[in-house]
């Protein structure tokens, strides 16, 4: 049993980040083996929670490599206090088509910020019944929340009374379904369980639906009906309609045709907010001096921040010592980036996100200045905030280094002349600036 644990997690030390490995995998135990069933222990509620939800089909994964035949099952080694029980919402199951949505992402459990206010209002506006357009696209990186809302709209409406059906598909679901229905002669009786089956359809991370055209197209057709018969979709994704590459522009277009709305990542002020929440979801008030701290430090998305907090709690339970600022640091140094680096991908995706135009009118070969004088401060800002040559720059917007030493130059003029151009090249420049070495922001609730 003891050989048997030992190779499983060293495959798994392989496939995880150092620090995600020793939070979560290095204290786990094997107490149990037979031939059919491998159990685990966890060192507390938290711990088996989090390894469930995050690493149980890794772990399924590392055993099949092994050619081995194993039931995993997930222990806890102390009895979990009643609040951290994970209890099922009150909903009819009949009522739900597609994935079982997650009883942890509801409109209560979500934290709001100004990064994220016109989101949650225009999903709340939808579960109440109240929508500004009955199609909306929530766009952003990922573990900012599009999918908590999301699943929050649907498990309103299901824990409400009412006949309204819900379907809960991400793109690979959709595409899988489809591919099985077409095999199995039951292409027509899938369509139509969509069509009818539903008032709300809920698609999740659309952009991995790139390059797949008979599902685009079989897409298309089904989104068509729903939105003439006035049903309500929620789209969500990585990046807008214009970006994902290899759309079939008539679906770019059914995307395109309602609310457009992008969760940024949280703010000084939210992070305080969501730390304190997802503490005090752990049952525990953590010291002041530790939330500045975590929210000061922890610039990455609201899951690495969860994540942090459930660390911390773990790392507290299992060296029997109080939360505290120094426990905060320690997990703080290995799962925050030690010395953040620009891309030019960071730089792209601010670049269109300020002026509003997308990647591709950037690599385009159009002349217009709503697209020409962004493209110039994408270059400029590569060759200042990057190690990357002017060939590599050239490469990304599909030109020669001639076109970059260009607009470096051109760029480098404006910015000797006072006005609203000057301004704004410096805004980006701060706004890199802040991503490389985050500035301490003082707590706003304070004088």
């Amino acid at each position: 049993m003891s050989s048997l644990w030992k190779r499983l997690k060293f495959a798994l030390r392989e496939r995880l980040p150092e620090a995600s490995y020793r939070v979560w995998i290095e204290p786990l135990r094997c107490v149990g083996l037979s031939e059919k069933k491998i159990i685990i222990a966890c060192p507390n509620n938290f711990s088996l929670l989090w390894v469930k939800e995050n690493y149980f089909s890794i772990m399924e994964e590392v055993i099949k490599e092994q050619n081995l035949s194993l039931e995993v099952e997930l222990v806890a080694v102390e009895t979990p206090p009643p609040e951290m029980v994970q209890r099922e919402l009150p909903y009819d199951p009949t009522r739900l088509l597609g994935r079982r949505l997650s009883s942890r992402y509801t409109f209560e459990e979500f934290v709001v910020g100004e990064c994220n206010r016109l989101a949650y209002a225009t999903c709340w506006s939808i579960a109440t019944k109240n929508p500004q357009s009955n199609i909306v696209y929530l766009c952003g990186d990922t573990g900012l929340g599009k999918s908590h809302l999301s699943q929050a709209v649907g498990n309103y409406l299901l824990s409400n009374p009412g006949k309204e059906r819900v379907c809960y598909l991400t793109a690979q679901d959709f595409t899988a379904q489809l591919v099985r229905a077409l095999k199995n002669g039951r292409l027509e009786d899938f369509k139509e369980r969509l069509r009818q089956g539903c008032e709300i359809l809920m698609l999740e991370e659309i952009h991995f639906l790139s390059g797949k055209e008979f599902t685009q197209a079989e897409l298309a057709v089904t989104l068509d009906y729903l939105y003439d018969s006035g049903k309500t979709v929620v789209f969500t994704a990585d990046r807008t309609p214009q970006e994902i590459p290899k759309l079939d522009p008539s679906l770019r277009s059914r995307f395109s045709a309602g609310v457009l709305v992008r969760l940024n990542p949280p703010d000084y002020k939210t992070r305080v907010n969501i730390i304190r929440r997802k503490a005090r979801n752990q049952g525990i008030e953590f010291p002041e001096e530790v939330v500045t701290y975590l929210a000061q430090h922890l610039h990455g998305d609201i899951r690495q921040i969860e994540s942090a907090v459930i660390g911390l709690v773990a790392r507290s339970s299992l060296l029997r010592e109080p939360i505290s600022l120094t426990l905060a640091k320690e997990l703080v140094q290995e799962i925050a980036p030690k010395e953040p680096k620009v891309t030019k991908e960071f730089i792209l995706d601010l670049v269109c996100h300020h002026f509003r135009v997308s990647k591709e009118e950037l690599r385009s070969k159009s002349r217009r200045r709503q697209v020409t004088f962004p493209r110039q401060v994408a270059m400029y800002l590569c060759r200042q905030f990057t190690e990357e040559s002017l060939q590599s720059i050239g490469r990304l917007f599909n030109r020669d280094h001639a076109t970059v030493i260009y607009a470096v130059n051109c760029v480098e003029k404006k910015l000797h002349r006072p006005g609203p151009i000057k301004y704004q090249i410096e805004y980006l420049c701060r706004e890199i600036e802040e991503h490389i070495q985050p500035a301490v922001v003082k707590d706003s609730s304070k004088p």
